[in-house]
């Protein structure tokens, strides 16, 4: 994006996140959406640890002038920037699970090699250098209450993330958006065929979740999400519930063993015993080629054109899942 874009976020990043066409995605004529692309003020409402190192976050909006036509709305898979000063100070006093996560972190050498590597640079001339930001996915929002929720991987020495750590209850951040060009049309596929790694889960969650949401949408979806192990699995509880719609399964793959038996992964039956719920599909092995073009081939039989593939993940990840679709010759695919 050029640097003379003011809604650059000023990160430098090699494939722009703000490098979109102009938002296309329509409101109803009555509704404003709170995000025009400018900062808006949103209070931290709760903070909760969902693993070793990812929170989740919600916020709500804080407007200067009360208007009923005002809504949060973040359409599927989109993503929002958070913005804050350069010169933050990183031992603020922070909700006490972050101080937590913090003061463990600080207790582990840094890599400072590794640190060196990705220097906070700022390519944007024409925005104030004393701000930086971040995107990230919200899974929910709820227009009403001018609320949305976000999945956040803290990273030890990371400038954000020693931002993040400061926040508590009650704190005055600031958001802008929407970002995103995926646009959905009901039914305009007949399978959707998901495959995402760790935190990448959010949008697509989220664009799946609009679906099932949506009465009238008959599209039927499948998730294949992987985790390092069952500790690190995000949004359980709610793909758990999400079974419940006759047009939306989803298999689980983790890949460390949760167990230290002589069995295969396939045989293995011991991660049964670390209360899974009832008929909950948790794999103890990792997503394999032929376990990817097994799982393509029911979709693959009501025709290639019906099939949309989405991608969400570390570049080696999706890599590796474009491995089996170029193999099965599928073109309709979609990375976040």
């Amino acid at each position: 994006m050029s640097g003379a874009d003011p809604v650059c976020c000023g990160s430098g990043c090699t494939n722009c996140v703000l490098d979109v066409k102009p938002s296309k995605h329509t409101l109803p004529a009555d509704v404003t959406n709170v995000f025009d692309r400018t900062y808006k003020p949103f209070v931290c409402e709760t903070i909760a640890q969902v693993t070793g190192n990812v929170f989740r976050f919600r916020f709500r909006y804080v407007p200067s002038t009360v208007t009923e036509r005002e809504r949060v709305i973040v359409p599927p898979g989109c993503h929002l920037m958070l913005r804050t000063l350069r010169t933050h100070n990183p031992d603020g006093i922070g909700n006490h699970l972050l101080k937590a996560w913090r003061e463990e972190a600080s207790s582990v050498p840094n890599d400072t090699s590794a640190i060196a590597k990705k220097p906070m640079q700022k390519y944007d001339k024409a925005e104030d250098d004393l701000y930086f930001s971040r995107p990230y996915t919200p899974i929910a929002f709820d227009q009403e209450q001018g609320t949305f929720e976000v999945l956040i991987k803290l990273e030890r020495g990371g400038a954000m993330s020693n931002y993040l750590t400061t926040l508590s209850v009650g704190s005055r951040t600031e958001w802008k958006g929407v970002y995103g060009d995926l646009l959905w049309k009901r039914n305009q596929h007949r399978n959707v065929v998901a495959f995402v790694q760790g935190v990448a889960i959010a949008p697509i969650y989220s664009t799946l979740r609009a679906i099932l949401d949506d009465d009238d949408d008959e599209t039927r979806l499948m998730l294949c999400a992987c985790f390092r192990d069952l500790s690190n699995v995000l949004l359980r509880e709610e793909l758990h519930t999400l079974a419940r719609y006759w047009n939306f399964k989803y298999a689980i793959y983790l890949s460390r063993r949760t167990c230290a038996c002589v069995a295969s992964p396939e045989s293995c039956a011991c991660i049964a015993k670390h209360h899974l719920r009832y008929n909950e599909p948790i794999h103890d092995r990792r997503l394999e080629p032929e376990e990817i073009e097994r799982l393509l081939q029911r979709p693959l039989s009501d025709g290639k054109q019906s099939l949309l593939v989405l991608l969400c993940g570390t570049e080696p990840f999706t890599a590796f899942i474009k491995t089996s679709l170029q193999k099965l010759e599928i073109e309709n695919c979609y990375t976040f």
